[in-house]
Formats: structure tokens, C-alpha cells, sequence
């Protein structure tokens, strides 16, 4: 399976089965085995279902979480900062060091933005885009061999921030 197959299908399964969570962890715990037993064979790597989300792992190190609440992985490139004051509820690390997250905050997105784009020039970053356009902030930083992707946009009385982190 190429990369860019395995990582759409490993985001894909992941997505999949964070809709279905709620519904297979309500049946128990052997429901929940075998949907990760079948999600695993799917991707051809590691499957985890919980109360708060899914993570899937493939056999080529690639790692998506989504959830509620979801933890930063052990692969989270060092040489990216994350955001304070929010709630991490979809994160991926590709093989190649790539990564991206989204945190949701009652923050305004000027706020997160602003808070973000502070701990990526503390870490080294240069920003070299930002504009708004129709309330969603778009910026982009390069750094640390990394340009970084920033995001950030109000609905429902929450500010979402996104972050895509390209390695080269």
C-alpha cells in the first residue's frame, strides 16, 4: 500500500469508527473487541477504541487519534509547539514527521491564533502569511524545518484551531 493510500485509509477508518464509537462501546467490551479486531485487519496495524475517541496505528508508523479529548502521541515532532488552554480532539504523525492537530477553545480565533502564533515564534518559527478571510484566520510559519499550516475559525460558540505541519 503506498503512503498517501495507507495514511487516507488509516484517516478514513479513523473517522469511520470515532462515529461508531459511542454506538460499539454501548455493547461492551467483547463488540468493542472484535470492531478493533476488523478495523485492524483493515488497516494492517493497530487499533485502540475507547470512551474518548479512536486511534489507529498503521504498520508504517503513521498515527491518527480523534475523540473528545484525545492525547498528544509519543511521536509528536518535538520541534512543534501545541496549543495551551485547549482540547485536543483530532491529532495525526505521519512516518515522515509531518503531523496535524485540532484543538477546540473558548478562546476567539484572534485570541488562538495569537496565542499559537506566540509558542511557534518562541520555538523558532518565522511567520511569513496571515490573513483573514470571512472570520477564518489563515496563517502559515516556517521553521525548524517545518512550515506550519495555522487555522482558526469560530461556530457554535467554540473556536476550532487547525494546525497541518509539512517536514521540508
Amino acid at each position: 500500500m503506498t503512503p498517501t493510500r495507507s495514511r487516507m485509509s488509516a484517516a478514513m477508518l479513523a473517522a469511520l469508527l470515532a462515529i461508531a464509537t459511542p454506538l460499539v462501546t454501548s455493547c461492551g467490551d467483547v463488540a468493542q473487541s472484535v470492531a478493533e479486531q476488523a478495523a485492524e485487519q483493515a488497516v494492517g496495524g493497530n487499533v485502540d477504541i475507547n470512551d474518548e475517541g479512536v486511534t489507529v496505528t498503521d504498520d508504517e508508523g503513521n498515527e491518527v487519534a480523534m475523540g473528545t479529548d484525545v492525547a498528544l502521541p509519543d511521536n509528536w515532532p518535538a520541534e512543534i509547539p501545541t496549543l495551551d488552554g485547549g482540547t485536543l480532539s483530532m491529532v495525526s504523525v505521519q512516518s515522515d514527521g509531518s503531523a496535524s492537530a485540532m484543538w477546540l477553545t473558548d478562546a476567539t480565533p484572534q485570541e488562538a491564533t495569537d496565542t499559537y502564533g506566540a509558542a511557534l515564534e518562541s520555538a523558532g518559527y518565522t511567520q511569513s502569511q496571515t490573513s483573514n478571510m470571512g472570520g477564518m484566520i489563515v496563517s502559515e510559519y516556517t521553521g525548524n524545518g517545518y512550515t506550519v499550516s495555522v487555522n482558526s475559525i469560530e461556530a457554535d460558540g467554540k473556536t476550532t484551531l487547525m494546525l497541518s505541519a509539512t517536514k521540508g
